[in-house]
């Protein structure tokens, strides 16, 4: 047993405990040890969610004459890149700079010093896939250490150096337009998404053309978005039967996911149907939104304590058993309804892991509910009926895949911001994001539980979930903690991560906030200079991994909306409110107050307090212009209707 990986809290080394490599953590010590040995350090980057980490776990870390090299010639260090991703985005910069390659596993040599001189991904213990044999890289590295030493200390990285450094960004009325048209020079046409290859959802792209077109009024960006979102949730990256989305797919048609699930990526999804759904009412937008939800509150959430991380890839060793089908299980769990399930999913055009069937749907709906001759909403709930048997059968006779129950403060708040919106909606999910945010205090941690002091995503992302329930719950205490955390966060955060891979970025996150709270409260001052030194240079090539930032700036630019409700006591304001919250908008911020909040709110807030006493009354604000007091739900509508 490893006694350095005994006491972590981390899944990923906790998996670990019993591995034959002789596993350090991350710490200075490595570098001092390293230096005293003279021994090349080897970093394992990985995830407990990450199938191809698992692999090589079990392949070549397992193997024992690899495990001797390592073991004898090496500091092995393993890394949680969940746990520590600041550590894990240099390192992949560093490795992605020398050899072109990153993700995960992550594999990387260091100098005793701590430079980076080559690295990859997964690597088999024997040439395999196109790949050169671990064992062979091992002992050729070794053996330049030992007999050519210079040659690798003239070519390393220091990854310190790789911290991400720009002047800034420039801010112009068509900068929409323009990361608009370079995104779109990516969009698969043909499967929706972005690229050709191996597709990952990417939310803060989705969310950017529904922009586009609110602003605008040009119909491509919502009909690209909508597109790709109906992909996916006709494909085998959404779990068919359980709800809820793969990381990933291998392929570009969205149907061969690597099987993994994350609290992250589901939270950013979650967001993205939402919208959609507000400014399309699509029914199938809300089944999705509705199965994802309950997937997320039967398999990641724990009770009193929050979300889990995530689901593994693998169970019972294999690959997405878990997920996947025979016909002959499909026809066991289903029985007289085998034939309508086969029409419903696209068992001939499907693809197959190991012999066992992906789920896709084939039809779409339009077409499906007249096979069936049934309206719409009633095909959705024959598919709903079809689901919650083979979920039935899966949950009684397949073992479920690892869970990594850590709590982390970031993917927790992302997830509580998100499912709060959806509540509205669905009606659920309200208690259980009330645990998380009962555990969101002033002094943020890296776990919802306690631990060492929280990373910049922590902050500002419990940040984000405390304003976000101040609008939809109207409760006073999260004002206060919003801007408790305004405080400690805004000017007190070292900001380094712009880029959404394909989760928002840090910056991303912090200018949403920013935003927000120069919204609720004078104290937060924003300025054109302050945004252009948080925004790289918009370009080409990264327009698609800033979309995040361009969201936020192009409202800044074209107008915010803020929603102030003013109550009265006499049940108007309730309805106000909902009607304010449930309007699509690209960028709003929505506020319940009343005359007891005097002292706390706004100036502007101050004035619309006093004027027109008497009634509930809801006020809109678009950037400096606010309307005249207003009491009607429909007018709510109308000032806040965009292009669309």
């Amino acid at each position: 047993m490893n006694e350095r990986l005994v006491n972590s809290s981390s899944g990923y080394l906790r998996k670990a405990i019993n591995h034959p490599i002789n596993w350090y953590t991350w710490s200075e010590e490595i570098f001092e040890i390293a230096k005293k040995e003279d021994k090349l350090i080897l970093v394992d980057v990985g995830a407990s969610w990450c199938h191809w980490c698992n692999v090589m776990d079990e392949d070549t870390y397992a193997n024992p004459e690899i495990v001797k090299i390592v073991n004898e010639n090496f500091i092995p260090v393993k890394v949680d890149r969940d746990e520590m991703p600041d550590l894990d985005r240099v390192l992949q910069s560093a490795v992605m700079s020398l050899t072109g390659e990153s993700g995960w596993p992550l594999t990387v040599f260091m100098t005793p010093d701590g430079k980076v001189f080559f690295g990859g991904t997964y690597f088999p213990p024997e040439d395999r896939y196109g790949r050169i044999g671990f064992k062979k890289l091992l002992l050729e590295i070794l053996r330049i250490w030992r007999e050519d030493r210079n040659q690798i200390l003239s070519s390393t990285i220091d990854p310190k150096m790789l911290v991400p450094k720009f002047s800034g960004g420039t801010i112009s009325s068509h900068m929409l337009d323009d990361a608009f048209s370079y995104i779109t020079s990516y969009y698969d046409i043909e499967y929706g998404g972005l690229g050709y290859g191996a597709k990952f959802p990417h939310p803060f792209v989705d969310l950017l053309f529904l922009n586009y077109s609110a602003i605008r009024g040009d119909d491509l960006g919502k009909k690209l978005g909508l597109f790709t979102l109906r992909k996916m949730y006709y494909g085998g990256i959404f779990d068919q039967v359980g709800g809820g989305f793969h990381r990933y797919t291998v392929d570009r048609e969205w149907k061969l996911p690597h099987f993994e699930k994350l609290l992250i990526d589901n939270a950013e999804l979650l967001y993205d149907y939402f919208a959609y759904y507000l400014a399309f009412n699509d029914i199938e937008m809300l089944d999705a939104i509705s199965n994802l939800v309950n997937f997320v509150l039967r398999e990641l959430y724990i009770e009193g304590k929050g979300f889990a991380n995530s689901l593994d890839a693998d169970s019972e060793g294999m690959e997405g058993k878990y997920y996947t089908w025979t016909e002959e299980e499909l026809k066991s769990a289903l029985g007289e309804d085998f034939s309508l399930a086969t029409k419903i999913f696209d068992l001939r055009n499907t693809v197959e892991v190991e012999g066992r069937k992906v789920l896709l749907r084939g039809i779409d709906l339009r077409e499906l509910s007249r096979l069936l001759s049934l309206p719409a909403n009633e095909v959705i709930l024959k598919i709903n009926e079809i689901r919650k048997k083979l979920l039935k059968y899966r949950e009684e006779n397949r073992r479920t895949p690892y869970r990594d129950e850590t709590t982390y403060t970031y993917t927790n708040a992302k997830m509580v911001e998100s499912l709060l919106f959806s509540s509205l909606i669905l009606d659920k999910g309200l208690n259980e994001s009330r645990v998380v945010l009962n555990k969101i205090s002033r002094n943020i941690t890296r776990r919802l539980d306690g631990g060492k002091d929280g990373l910049p995503e922590d902050y500002i992302s419990a940040l984000l979930a405390s304003i976000s329930a101040y609008e939809i719950l109207g409760e006073e205490r999260y004002y206060d903690l919003a801007i408790e955390l305004g405080r400690k966060t805004i000017d007190n955060v070292n900001l380094d991560n712009f880029t959404d891979a394909p989760n928002e970025s840090t910056n991303s996150m912090y200018i949403r906030a920013l935003l927000k709270l120069s919204l609720l409260s004078d104290e937060f001052k924003v300025s054109e200079e302050k945004i252009k030194h948080l925004i790289p240079p918009l370009s080409a090539e990264n327009a698609q991994f800033i979309a995040g930032i361009m969201n936020s700036v192009s409202s800044y630019i074209n107008g915010m909306a803020h929603v102030v409700v003013v109550d009265e006591g006499d049940g108007l304001a309730e309805k106000l409110h909902r009607v304010a919250l449930l309007t699509y908008y690209p960028f709003k911020l929505v506020e319940k107050v009343n005359e007891r909040r005097v002292d706390y709110v706004s100036s502007i807030i101050r004035a619309m307090l006093k004027y027109n006493a008497g009634k509930s009354r809801a006020y809109i604000c678009i950037g400096n212009t606010c309307s005249m007091p207003i009491s009607e739900e429909e007018k709510i509508k109308q000032l806040l209707k965009t292009k669309l």
